[in-house]
């Protein structure tokens, strides 16, 4: 018998508690805010389970400088706009932001409280057109109009931000809603370079709906009823929202890095002749997959830095991190752009089984698994012995050297690191 899988809905009946129909759980915490917090750290999570399946799309693409690669990579770029705005909420009605331990995804998965027969079933897989169809595409389908909002079995992430936002204007508890939580922060200074997004200090409830709606229409944009989805169209079909020349903010017709997330994966998955090739990993990998010890060593290499980049990522928005110890820029950042990237393209170039081919498959991939207690001095020792013991694996010459020269750049990255750490703290 086959059992239907279902998404997690840690927050039980989530619209109906921001309703007003609160739990025994929200009468006892003494704040009225909580069921407002936690639909700000459900779109949290929403935002974050996207964010390993592009990546293992993004790693697996062969050529970096394609027109798929650049659009994912784009996209990628924007999710994390959407975490910190969605976190700055959090932060403004009096949360702080979780993105580790049970708040960090695990995989194959449906979007955390969302309706499992009208939304895709999320997993880890090489990019190809039918990915970028039938799972991204589907993430970011723009509702049509006049969906009702849904805190819970929502068929499109614009109804959950839209309960988020009924359920602002409607709030009426004991405590101010925009009170800001003393030990964390709201980040305005990510920088995200060419692609779109304006983190905005939420204050009010006029700067949290603005915040929800930038994450709204940036990423599924907005489908005019004049209009219909007609996914074929090259321009104007779905209004792309964002900042515009003039200083306003409204609708973009514009380059593709203005276009909706929607939009984007939809001109990748309709472009199948010139989409580009990939390395041919294990979809959905799990430990148990692995035989392979030097594929092994990878996968858990990766973990640890992907997991260090979630501790690193939680606490930027405790209080004082826009200081020098700001471990945004001190640990988030650099293990997303070196360790993370290295340590997945060399695992997505080692079969999953030792002596087989790596350019036939199957490959191994990341599993994103999360390691709590997770210490970068642990992590950089566990590199050094990686550099003596893997290579003694891999009876090809040239291939031991790449795969020495691959874990011996990621722990000097590392070392890097950890000397920064302590100078700021010396």
């Amino acid at each position: 018998m086959t059992i239907q899988a279902d998404s997690k809905k840690p927050f039980g009946m989530l619209f109906d508690r921001v309703s007003g129909q609160l739990s025994a759980e929200d009468k006892a915490c003494g704040d009225s805010r909580k069921p407002l917090q936690d639909m700000a750290q459900l779109a949290i999570m929403v935002e974050m389970t996207t964010i390993p399946p592009y990546l293992t799309a993004l790693y697996s693409i062969s050529d970096p400088n394609c027109k798929a690669y650049q659009l994912l990579r784009s996209v990628m770029m924007e999710e994390m706009f959407h975490i910190n705005q969605a976190a700055n909420l959090m932060v403004a009605i009096g949360g702080r932001p979780k993105m580790t331990g049970a708040y960090a995804p695990t995989y194959p998965c449906y979007l955390p409280h969302a309706n499992p027969n009208t939304t895709p079933f999320i997993g880890l897989c090489r990019a190809s057109p039918q990915v970028f169809n039938d799972t991204f595409t589907a993430i970011e389908t723009p509702a049509p109009p006049h969906a009702p909002a849904r805190g819970n079995n929502y068929s499109y992430i614009a109804q959950l931000y839209d309960a988020l936002e009924d359920g602002l204007e409607a709030y009426k508890g004991a405590q101010p809603l925009f009170q800001q939580n003393p030990d964390a922060c709201q980040r305005t200074d990510i920088y995200l370079g060419k692609f779109g997004g304006t983190p905005i200090q939420v204050t009010d409830l006029a700067s949290a709906k603005l915040g929800v709606r930038q994450i709204v229409q940036q990423g599924e944009g907005s489908v005019p009823e004049s209009q219909s989805m007609i996914p074929i169209e090259p321009w104007a079909t779905y209004n792309t929202y964002g900042e515009r020349t003039d200083g306003t903010y409204g609708p973009i017709i514009g380059t593709p890095y203005e276009m909706s997330h929607f939009k984007k994966f939809r001109t990748v998955s309709l472009d199948k002749d010139s989409f580009p090739d990939s390395y041919p990993i294990v979809s959905n990998p799990k430990r148990s997959d692995f035989t392979n010890p030097v594929a092994i060593e990878l996968a858990e290499l990766f973990d640890i830095a992907y997991s260090l980049m979630l501790d690193a990522m939680e606490h930027s928005f405790a209080a004082r991190a826009g200081h020098a110890n700001d471990t945004f820029f001190t640990l988030a950042l650099p293990l997303m752009h070196q360790a993370m990237p290295n340590l997945a393209r060399r695992l997505m170039n080692t079969p999953l089984h030792k002596d087989t081919n790596s350019s036939v498959g199957p490959n191994g991939a990341p599993t994103y698994l999360y390691q709590p207690g997770s210490n970068l001095q642990d992590f950089a020792n566990r590199l050094q012995q990686a550099v003596k013991t893997v290579g003694q694996q891999v009876s090809d010459p040239d291939e031991r050297q790449t795969l020495e020269q691959t874990l011996a750049g990621v722990r000097a990255n590392v070392n890097q690191l950890i000397a920064a750490v302590h100078a700021q703290h010396a």
